[in-house]
């Protein structure tokens, strides 16, 4: 998904009182040994007259051996060429794995990850899972390690998925186009789809809801995320306030996918569930021809009581509980 090479770290084997050196006279070290195979020494006396320490992984060598043409970084100025190597456009695909409604797909971001090294714990992505659902945003960039590795499509279709990474002022992104089966026809070999080439982009905007909630008090909801266990529950008739809402049960840490029943046909809900004194949008399709509605897959770390809040079109309200008890 996300491209970059890391700048080479430039180190020094010389120190500050070798480099003065190096100014005064023509010649700063010796070599201690030296193969038959080249120029190359085996150990390397620094001006103390003590062998110079092995660089560090990954280091550029410095040091100037007769002959030898130093790589560009040696020539820098402190600061100058870091991250020059970013480029976003030049990312490894993202591989998904395409699961069934209700089942779990998953992410593959391992490609990207060992590219971007130490810069892929750095906050500059965000992704909309096209089903109303993501995670970060704009204003909110989140680490690439830190990406849920999965995601549950509670219902069947077409979903495009976008990957947003933003850096030093421009905004790239990728897509991914997937077809979810129904639950009831799942695909035996499911597909495996790869990212699209990266693009700068200036429609940086996701209507989502964040994958992961905050936490709280009572503890914290992920909205979309798979999980091991995977529960289906329909509730009774939504109660027209909390206090006589019907409860559906789970365990802690286990993903559950709520349908309701009897809504008004046809219209749009907006339903939250609250955690602790916080209110979290849960995304939702319109409500069936039959009157059914299924919230997006959740999970709940903790025990305790969870209330769902179903706002209609008409502006009245439903309720429904969930208790997470182990």
């Amino acid at each position: 998904m996300f491209a970059m090479r890391k700048s080479a770290t430039r180190t020094l084997v010389l120190s500050a009182v070798t480099m003065a050196l190096l100014v005064a006279t023509a010649s700063v070290s010796v070599a201690a040994s030296m193969t038959q195979s080249g120029s190359k020494y085996s150990a390397q006396i620094c001006p103390d007259g003590n062998p110079c320490p092995a660089a560090p992984a990954a280091s550029v060598d410095c040091t100037p051996y007769a002959g030898k043409t130093l790589p560009r970084e040696c020539t820098l100025a402190p600061g100058e060429g870091e991250n020059e190597g970013f480029n976003i456009g030049n990312l490894p695909d993202v591989k998904v794995t395409v699961g069934a409604a209700r089942k779990v797909t998953t992410f593959d971001m391992s490609d990207v990850i060992s590219a971007m090294g130490q810069y892929s714990s750095m906050a500059l992505f965000y992704v909309d899972f096209g089903d109303g659902t993501g995670y970060g945003s704009a204003g909110n960039l989140r680490a690439l390690t830190s990406f849920p590795s999965s995601h549950i499509y509670v219902e069947a279709g077409n979903y495009t998925i976008t990957g947003y990474g933003s850096y030093n002022g421009r905004t790239d992104s990728t897509t991914m186009n997937i077809t979810v089966p129904s639950a009831k026809n799942p695909d035996p070999t499911p597909d495996t789809i790869s990212s699209t080439t990266w693009t700068k982009t200036t429609d940086t905007v996701t209507d989502t809801v964040e994958a992961t909630g905050s936490a709280s008090s009572v503890g914290s909801v992920q909205i979309g995320v798979g999980g091991a266990a995977i529960s289906d529950a329909t509730s009774k008739a939504p109660a027209t306030s909390a206090a006589t809402a019907p409860q559906v049960t789970v365990k802690p840490s286990n993903v559950l996918i709520v349908t309701v029943p009897k809504l008004p046909p046809d219209t749009e809900v907006l339903a939250e569930v609250k955690v602790g004194k916080t209110w979290y949008e849960i995304p939702t399709a319109d409500v069936t021809d039959g009157g059914t509605l299924t919230l997006s897959a959740l999970t709940f770390i903790k025990a305790g009581s969870y209330t769902v809040r179903l706002t209609l079109e008409s502006g009245a309200k439903r309720y429904v509980t969930i208790k997470v008890k182990r």
